[in-house]
Formats: structure tokens, C-alpha cells, sequence
């Protein structure tokens, strides 16, 4: 008696594309799903070994360590789960004709004109703002692509018989809201803890700054800068004069996300300020391999990739091994690391001898340790003229602060 009540929402030849879209909404589901996983991994351990890194430009991991892979705090791919949940909810019952139907299909609509609104905008960030491209994120905006063809099919051949009333379409809004609720709510409970306390997370929008907030501390910290392999616990690898009026500081992990992105924004700085700055990188590994103020081993290759780099400066190729560190971030392992060193140059020899100093492991607990006393919470630390910046990762930003002093 049910399924004769609407005997044309989900008839022949409609039947066919509500089955469709039923199939659509599943593939969305579970690509969702995967998308949080990844997303997950990605912000516990610093680095995914996911088939969509592919380069720079094709990166899984670059897209979801950006700010824009999270909206109120909640990954994209829980949103998209939620959307994906409730258009399988709509269409379920327009496909069996359940009583609900006459409300559930106007919702349906306006639903599948949203998630061709949203894909469009978040491949034009992708493309535009990233300049990186997410397959996952890709089949995605393809499903959407595909199921608004199926809404304007269906929309053309429906349109007449529609109850477009504002009770019914909030009725159905309603429904499609309790599905993303419950898809927030079921991430929230269920997502694990950090390995890290929140502080030492590189998360996004972590260290975006409203323009009236200050740029920089105002309170400068000396931080030795080592000048000559025989100060301190051994050289600081920079660029730059040495008399040089700025000096910036860097406290960074090989394998966070957020260190990642501001290499080439550095590099980018550096071009523009040329002989007015010193720019000098210092560690701060978050593992406990290499770091005994951190308690667990996040970033499980961050110490041989230290290492290595360090390794490479003692052949005059710190910054090359520096910024194809970053570049291939995602890839990260141990054999990558060697890999690195290879290419620019290194032994095998070289590096199983830098593998096992203790030279070098000293001036990583150096860099720590200086770090701790200059209140490094979270990486990257950026430092200029011994003042924290506290304000947007850009070099245009940091430029207007250093213009400031």
C-alpha cells in the first residue's frame, strides 16, 4: 500500500536513476570514510604512505594538512560523510516509496545542487589557493558532478508533480540535518586521542592571526646562533651574512605538516630580503628518538632525516637536502632519508657514520633544549630578532612584521 501511494516518484522510467542515486551515495560513504581515515593518520604520525601522494602537485597529504581540510574544527571528510548519509536517507525512501517521500524529494534537490556548489568552490581552493590536487578529493567532486546530471534528469521529469511548499522542504531539510549531526557526533566519539597534547599539535588554522592581534612578541629571547663547527655543540646551518641586521629562527620537524608548507614560504622570504637576513634552522624533532621533551614518537623518522640533513651540510649540501626533505614529506621513511642523501650526493658510508654519532645526536638535544628555554610549544617556531612571530604563515605577513621593527 505504501509504494502505490507514490506510484510515480520512484516508477519506471525514474526507478533506474533513484537506484542510481542510492549507488552514488554509497560510493560517497565509503570514499568519505577513507578521506577521514586518512585524514586521521595524517594528523597523528605527520605523513601518510596513501598511492594519491604521488608529487608535489598530486598530494593527498599537502591537501589535508592545509587549513582548508577542516570546517569548525571537523575534517571535510565527516561533513562529506554526513552529506553523502543523508542523501542516501533521501533517496532511500523516494526509491521505495515510503511515505516520506513527498517531503524527502524536494530535499534531495536542493541537497544535490549544495554538493555541486561546495565541490566546485573546494576544487577552485584546491586549484587556485593550494595549487595541489586530492584524488580522493577528486572522486568525490566527480560523484557529485555525476549525481547533479541524475537531480536535473530527474528534476526535469518530476518538476510539475513537486510539493515545493516551505514545510515540506524544511521537513526534508530537517531529515538530511539529523544525518550529518549524527555522522559529527559518531566522529566526535569515536576519533582517537592525540598522541600529543594539543599544544605541540600542528593543527589548522593553529597559528592564523586576526590583524589586530600583535605579529610578534614583544618580549625578545637571545637564542645562540652557532656560527663555526667549533661553537657550542656544532654549527647552525643558515643562509645569509652573518652580521646580517634580521635574523630569523626556525624550530622545525622534518615530518610536520605545518613545517612543510612553510619551507617554501622561507625560501620565498629569503629571496626577498637577500643579504638584509640571516636565516638559520634549527631542530625540533617531535620524537622521542631524538627528543626527550617529547613523550611519545610521533613522527617515527624525523631523527634520521635530522641526521641525514645535518650529514649533508658536512658536505656543503645542508639546504639541498633541507628542501627535498620537505618537498617529498609525505614519502617519508628511513629509506627514504637515504635516498635523499644519495642524490645530493652522499656515501652510504657517510651516512651510517652520521646515522650512529653521538656528535650529532648532542647538537639535536642542543636544539631541543634551546628551544624548551625559548618556549617552543609547537612546530614550526619562528623567531625574529629574538621576538616569537605570532602571526599568518605567509612572506608577505612575516615581511610587513619584520618592516615593522
Amino acid at each position: 500500500m505504501t509504494i502505490d501511494s507514490h506510484p510515480d516518484t520512484a516508477s519506471a522510467p525514474n526507478q533506474k536513476f533513484w537506484g542510481l542515486a542510492l549507488a552514488i551515495a554509497a560510493s560517497g560513504i565509503a570514499t568519505s570514510l577513507y578521506s577521514i581515515a586518512h585524514h586521521m593518520e595524517l594528523r597523528r604520525n605527520g605523513h601518510t604512505e596513501a598511492s594519491c601522494n604521488i608529487n608535489s602537485v598530486i598530494n593527498c597529504d599537502a591537501v589535508a594538512a592545509s587549513k582548508y581540510s577542516e570546517l569548525l574544527g571537523i575534517p571535510l571528510g565527516v561533513w562529506g560523510l554526513g552529506y553523502f548519509l543523508a542523501m542516501t536517507v533521501l533517496a532511500g525512501t523516494i526509491f521505495a516509496g515510503h511515505k516520506s517521500s513527498k517531503e524527502h524529494e524536494p530535499a534531495w534537490f536542493i541537497m544535490a545542487a549544495l554538493g555541486i556548489i561546495t565541490s566546485i568552490a573546494l576544487a577552485g581552493i584546491s586549484l587556485g589557493v593550494l595549487g595541489t590536487v586530492c584524488i580522493v578529493c577528486v572522486l568525490i567532486y566527480t560523484l557529485t558532478l555525476v549525481q547533479g546530471g541524475i537531480a536535473w534528469k530527474l528534476w526535469r521529469a518530476r518538476r510539475p508533480d513537486l510539493d515545493l511548499s516551505a514545510k515540506t522542504i524544511v521537513g526534508g531539510l530537517s531529515t538530511s540535518a539529523i544525518a550529518v549531526a549524527i555522522a559529527i557526533l559518531g566522529f566526535n566519539y569515536l576519533k582517537p586521542a592525540p598522541q600529543l597534547p594539543g599544544e605541540l599539535q600542528d593543527l589548522p588554522g593553529k597559528h592564523d592571526q586576526s590583524t589586530s592581534l600583535p605579529q610578534l612578541a614583544p618580549t625578545a629571547i637571545d637564542i645562540p646562533v652557532n656560527k663555526s663547527a667549533y661553537s657550542g655543540m656544532g654549527e647552525d646551518y643558515r643562509k645569509g651574512p652573518d652580521d646580517a641586521k634580521i635574523v630569523i629562527i626556525e624550530f622545525a620537524d622534518y615530518m610536520c605538516p605545518g613545517c612543510g608548507q612553510t619551507a617554501p614560504i622561507l625560501e620565498d622570504l629569503h629571496n626577498q630580503l637577500g643579504q638584509r637576513a640571516l636565516f638559520v634552522f634549527k631542530n625540533f624533532p617531535l620524537s622521542n628518538q631524538c627528543n626527550s621533551s617529547v613523550s611519545s614518537d610521533m613522527h617515527p623518522y624525523s631523527c634520521d632525516i635530522v641526521r641525514l640533513a645535518r650529514c649533508s651540510g658536512s658536505i656543503g649540501k645542508f639546504w639541498d637536502y633541507h628542501l627535498k626533505a620537505f618537498a617529498e614529506q609525505s614519502r617519508a621513511s628511513k629509506e627514504k632519508a637515504r635516498e635523499w642523501g644519495k642524490e645530493i650526493g652522499l656515501t652510504d658510508a657517510q651516512m651510517d657514520k652520521c646515522l650512529a654519532s653521538n656528535d650529532i645526536l648532542a647538537k639535536i638535544r642542543d636544539d631541543v633544549d634551546i628551544a624548551n628555554k625559548a618556549g617552543v610549544n609547537s612546530t614550526p617556531t619562528i623567531f625574529i630578532n629574538g621576538k616569537k612571530y605570532l602571526g599568518e604563515r605567509s612572506a608577505q605577513a612575516m615581511r610587513a612584521a619584520i618592516e615593522s621593527m
